[in-house]
């Protein structure tokens, strides 16, 4: 009797045991695979980072852009591939410029005071700008966005900045060819312009010496040329940048064959 008595203890005991054998184990597990799970992240975290293309990473120089706005305007977006920003600055930069130097010359021969007060106006504006630019490049360093423009051949982004090329041709027509490395198109670019642009001046000069209507006629013919060359150019720049090193990437090929008197094509593709 007794001996039942602690044959059924010892059975209540012993599931007991089990119990707590098999529920610690449970919480081992989840423990474990809670690690393991953190431990798998962690992994997959720093595989991640190291399989992030440079570009990603790496920040443009704060000194050179900075030096470049505080020479020019605008220059300093373009090295940190900000190109809308790199064209705000600089036209805005260039009207104040324009302004100033108009009013003084007339200034300087009326005497008027109403060209004076317009240089200050102007000249206060260009320095908020200049301030606003410099403070600007800080700026985009500091928040990271001044990366450089990834160049990877094999990469579905285009190798050169396609409105980086715009912004260049649009400050300077030109530059975007020369930064496309088509140095002859940037020659005939650069020469075109100023061509057309140097006809205007000569037409105004002429219309305002002799009052000749012909010459004012040239002067708006020639500054629909001149429209129409500037906008031609930064197509050019964006078409360039887009297909930059294309034929490079992918090759045509074709051959005829006279016994069937058929074309063949073929088209590779380097990766």
């Amino acid at each position: 009797m007794f001996y039942h008595k602690y044959k059924k203890v010892n059975i209540i005991f012993l599931g007991l045991i089990i119990l707590t054998s098999v529920l610690r184990a449970q919480i081992n597990d989840s423990t474990y695979y809670e690690i393991a799970d953190s431990t798998q992240v962690q992994i997959l975290d720093s595989l991640n980072k190291s399989m992030l293309d440079p570009a990603d990473t790496v920040q443009t120089s704060l000194w050179p852009a900075f030096i470049r706005s505080a020479i020019i305007p605008g220059w300093g977006q373009i090295k940190q591939e900000n190109p809308a920003r790199a064209v705000a600055f600089y036209g805005l930069s260039l009207a104040c410029l324009y302004n100033i130097a108009y009013n003084y010359h007339w200034y300087s021969k009326t005497n008027e005071h109403t060209n004076k007060v317009k240089m200050r106006r102007f000249a206060i504006a260009f320095l908020g700008i200049y301030a606003i630019n410099l403070a600007d490049i800080i700026q985009s360093h500091r928040t990271g966005n001044d990366k450089p423009w990834p160049q990877d051949m094999y990469s579905d982004i285009p190798l050169k900045s396609p409105w980086g090329a715009i912004a260049r041709s649009a400050m300077l027509p030109g530059w975007g060819q020369c930064y496309n490395e088509s140095y002859v198109k940037s020659v005939f670019a650069f020469g075109t312009f100023f061509y057309f642009a140097g006809r205007i001046y000569n037409d105004e000069k002429k219309f305002r010496e002799t009052g000749d209507i012909s010459y004012r006629d040239k002067r708006v013919t020639n500054t629909w040329y001149l429209g129409l060359t500037y906008f031609l150019i930064m197509v050019d720049a964006y078409i360039d940048a887009y297909l930059f090193k294309f034929d490079e990437m992918v090759r045509f090929a074709y051959q005829y064959r006279p016994e069937e008197k058929t074309f063949t094509f073929g088209v590779n593709v380097v990766f």
